[in-house]
Order: C-alpha cells, then structure tokens, then sequence
C-alpha cells in the first residue's frame, strides 16, 4: 500500500519537508540581514534618516544605522515578506528624509526589483 503524504525516498512527509525549506530560508535572511546590518555600521552617520526612497534594499540598509529598528511593508499589499533583500527595492520611507533617526522606528514601503512602485518613486 502507497502513502501519498510520504516521498518515495526518505519517508518523510511532504508537508514536513517544506516547513524545513521555510525555516532554512526564514534562517538564511536573518543570516543575510545581520550581514547586512553591521555593513551598514561603517556607512551611517547616525543622526539624521538618510533619503532610501529609489534604492535597493541592500543600498536601503547600508545607509541606515546599524541599531535602528527596521520594519517592512509589502508594496503591493500583498503581505509579502523579505526573505532575499537582493531582490527588492525601496518605494516609500517614514520618517522623512533628515528626521532624528535615534531610537526610531522605520518603516520601508518595498516591492521586488521588476515591479513598479505604486506612486512612482523608484
């Protein structure tokens, strides 16, 4: 008798198999944007909010200070979450552009590289 809930190979349930490829992915971008995070410590002045709108997410990142807290929003409305930072792109920033930075939360509009932004930017 088949089980269809298992692979032919190891036995493994398929729903089983891709929670782990989630968690590796969720796994690899926190990897990513840690990377990413203490890059950015040697390029942020650390006072004002610097103006991301148009840049890539990697760029995006760069350029913030490395203990701001970072918060995404999907572009689309989709709900959408950052797994690749490579293959998205900033659309929207708040605060502002020249806003005290310190403690701050951010909050970046995002969509992925090959769509269009929603009001333009980018």
């Amino acid at each position: 008798m088949v089980n269809d809930d298992l692979t032919t190979k190891n036995r493994t349930p398929k729903h089983h198999t891709a929670r782990i490829r989630t968690a590796r992915a969720g796994t690899a971008a926190a990897l990513v944007l840690s990377a990413l995070a203490l890059a950015g410590l040697a390029h942020a002045d650390g006072h004002t909010m610097p103006k991301v709108t148009g840049r890539g997410l990697v760029d995006a990142f760069q350029a913030l200070d490395y203990d701001t807290g970072i918060r995404f929003r999907d572009g689309r409305g989709a709900g959408r979450h950052v797994l690749w930072p490579a293959s998205w792109k900033v659309c929207g920033q708040q605060p502002a552009p020249g806003t005290p930075m310190k403690g701050r939360q951010i909050t970046l509009t995002v969509v992925k590289d090959e769509e269009r932004c929603a009001h333009g930017a980018g």
